[in-house]
């Protein structure tokens, strides 16, 4: 295929306004479809033709008529667009196909998203949408993912990363009443279900912001993330985690909050690659970003009632 020289092109304007005017035959339909006045488009059409030396429209009688230049140059034109066109819409569609696909963590997903996942659907029917819950640790890999979801500390930066906050969450120490039962207890002493979102040095910090000792604490780890809720709700031990995570377990009953000297926020955010990005990847960043914005907390003040003291209880 001989490469295009743009230099010796005409403007698309001009080119547009005549592929126009010779397929809809005349000034003013053309305008209408490209929502411009009709002396616009005849403006675009003499720039054209003295650009190229020919004469391509006439008029006869109130309207207008090709010249055999104009009608060759017309039928090009209109299968250039055409193909063009075709071009555009054969991405837009491989975008559509190709979907969206996300890595985050098994608890985010699970607690914020999928909840809420039918609202996205119902708005954006076509668009696919797939999530690996890959967990917070793991190195973010835009070449195999759109949007990676994570959450540190409030603070860190994403150098070289379009990060995009979606909601602060305070973390917390919770856990199952029936741990917390039982007369008089020393909070210290409880053992602690592991927590893979965090790094053991994490673990190990936040515990000692709480008061406790990381060197006598008893971890009982069930040997995958995906148990480790389950471990805390079975009363197995206390869990660190971030308050949107167990919200609704807060709401209803089956985990406290155990209140601590620990006063430290995490904020998740989307994150991708800078520049422009796929129409079904800005869709759901923009869903992402509605859906979380009123789900950000601040902290309520302690409930220091007799039978709780204590523990923060989220109600």
């Amino acid at each position: 295929m001989t490469d295009v020289d743009w230099r010796h092109l005409p403007a698309l304007t001009t080119l547009r306004a005549f592929e126009a005017t010779a397929r809809l035959q005349g000034y003013s339909a053309a305008a209408r479809t490209l929502n411009v006045t009709p002396a616009a488009i005849a403006q675009q059409v003499r720039k054209l033709e003295v650009e190229l030396g020919a004469q391509l429209v006439q008029r006869e009688g109130r309207g207008l008529v090709l010249t055999e230049a104009g009608r060759h140059l017309g039928l090009s034109l209109r299968e250039a667009f055409a193909l063009i066109s075709s071009g555009v819409a054969e991405v837009q569609k491989m975008q559509e196909d190709h979907g969206v696909r996300v890595s985050t963590t098994h608890y985010f997903v699970n607690s914020v998203i999928l909840p809420n996942l039918s609202d996205f659907w119902s708005q954006n029917p076509k668009t696919q949408v797939s999530f690996v819950p890959d967990g917070n640790q793991s190195p973010i890999d835009l070449d195999n993912f759109d949007i990676a979801i994570r959450g540190f500390r409030k603070g860190a930066t994403w150098e070289g990363y379009d990060a995009q906050p979606l909601l602060e969450t305070p973390v917390i120490i919770c856990a199952a009443p029936s741990l917390l039962s039982g007369g008089k207890l020393d909070l210290y002493t409880l053992p602690w279900v592991a927590e893979h979102g965090f790094k053991e040095a994490e673990l190990h910090e936040f515990a000692r912001l709480a008061g406790f000792d990381p060197e006598v604490m008893r971890i009982v780890d069930p040997g995958d993330a995906r148990y480790e809720m389950e471990a805390a709700l079975m009363g197995f031990g206390l869990m660190l985690t971030t308050e949107v995570i167990v919200r609704k377990h807060l709401n209803d009953g089956t985990l406290v909050w155990v209140d601590t000297p620990l006063d430290e926020t995490v904020v998740y955010q989307a994150i991708c690659r800078k520049g422009t990005k796929a129409k079904p990847v800005r869709a759901l960043l923009d869903w992402l970003k509605a859906l979380c914005a009123p789900l950000s907390y601040d902290r309520r003040p302690l409930l220091n009632t007799t039978a709780n003291r204590g523990l923060r209880i989220d109600q």
